[in-house]
């Protein structure tokens, strides 16, 4: 799709509001998609806040020294934090790098409106990333004992996690130079769609365009990508003012999405709907739903946690609640440590034992049997 030739002439009763927006993408601006992406991202900037508040109450610090019953059920309550905190997040982010690879993929033929569209749910969902990002490294610096650190294989910043930000980062800025590349090409007159789009409620009344456009773009651009890499690199003492300034910056981009997407509808052209619940729709609410039932999951174990430390104890809450998942260690990172960790000492431990390590579970679980049959 290219530009007006500039030597077109210019009617005499020009147009003051776009009137050729382009055609329905249900792929990019379908409700359930759309839908499906602002909850999470919701969910994730919300769930970064409270964290922050619990740790600001002192109810995440660890005060009793290592090796103590109070101190393994310190850490149990933060191993549950930390899996909440990070409640369909990874889907989140996945989404969005999804999203904008469709819009980067033919980005010379997608509507101005649509890509600009792309550009504010891009937004979102980095924000409430690096919100979420911030306080789950945080408390995985809390979480992790000396026995984790020299087992630590893979280095703190390039951790899958951390590179899936990366790669958001990446194509976030790609995506921010060539929508300002496209609105360089702003017309209010081409007899083709998609040089322009409504900005009735997205834009001050008399406002000139696209250099408003442009303006706007850069600046909150240049916002979110101090944020995200501020969450990345930045230390703990930071996380005030980040969530404040992605706090602030969420409910921008939310409302931009829904007024400009509400403002373009009436007029594009076409028979396909944007309304519609085709496939992309649906599965975008699907995966939404699981995150949700995930953090539901997630919340009662810490409820039925805390409720069990208060009435019995620590020893009991611990006992109760007892399982393998005590770090934050996603599970790529933790397959490689545990197939590390068993090159490195399945030999000595043969030498040891003098026989298989299958055969010494073997003869463990005999002799439990026999105990058991004893009894």
């Amino acid at each position: 799709m290219e530009p007006p030739e500039s030597g077109t002439p210019e009617s005499l009763e020009a147009p003051t509001q776009c009137e050729k927006v382009g055609e329905p993408m249900p792929d990019i601006a379908g409700f359930g998609g759309l839908l499906g992406l602002s909850v999470q991202a919701f969910i994730s900037l919300a769930l970064a806040i409270w964290v922050f508040f619990w740790t600001k109450l002192g109810r995440l610090d660890v005060q009793h020294p290592e090796g103590t019953v109070e101190h393994a059920s310190e850490k149990k309550r933060l191993g549950f934090v930390s899996e909440i905190l990070m409640v369909g997040n990874d889907l989140q982010m996945i989404t969005g790098i999804a999203l904008i690879i469709t819009a980067l993929a033919d980005w010379k033929n997608v509507d101005l409106y649509h890509l600009r569209l792309v550009f504010e749910t891009a937004s979102f969902v980095g924000i409430s990333n690096a919100a979420a990002l911030v306080c789950w490294t945080f408390v995985g610096a809390k979480l992790r004992t000396a026995k984790y650190r020299h087992r630590k294989f893979i280095p703190a910043h390039w951790t899958p996690r951390f590179r899936i930000s990366y790669a958001f980062a990446v194509l976030f800025l790609v995506l921010t130079i060539l929508l300002e590349i496209r609105l360089d090409g702003w017309s209010l007159t081409s007899e083709e769609p998609g040089f322009c789009y409504v900005t009735t409620g997205t834009a001050a009344p008399g406002a000139r365009h696209p250099g408003a456009d442009k303006l706007y773009v850069a600046i909150t651009a240049a916002w979110l990508l101090i944020i995200l890499l501020g969450a990345l690199f930045c230390s703990a003492k930071f996380r005030r003012p980040l969530l404040i300034l992605g706090g602030l910056q969420y409910p921008l981009h939310l409302y931009m999405m829904i007024r400009l997407r509400a403002d373009n509808q009436p007029f594009l052209e076409g028979e396909e709907t944007e309304t519609g619940w085709d496939f992309g729709q649906t599965t975008a609410t699907i995966l939404l739903g699981l995150a949700i039932g995930q953090l539901i999951r997630q919340g009662w174990k810490y409820i039925q946690f805390e409720r069990d430390w208060k009435a019995h104890g620590a020893q009991y809450a611990l006992t109760q609640h007892d399982d393998k998942s005590e770090s934050t260690v996603s599970l790529i990172e933790e397959g490689q440590g545990q197939n590390q960790e068993l090159r490195q000492t399945s030999g000595g431990l043969r030498n040891a034992r003098g026989t298989s390590p299958d055969t010494g579970a073997y003869t463990e679980g005999y002799e439990m049997m026999r105990h058991d049959a004893g009894a």
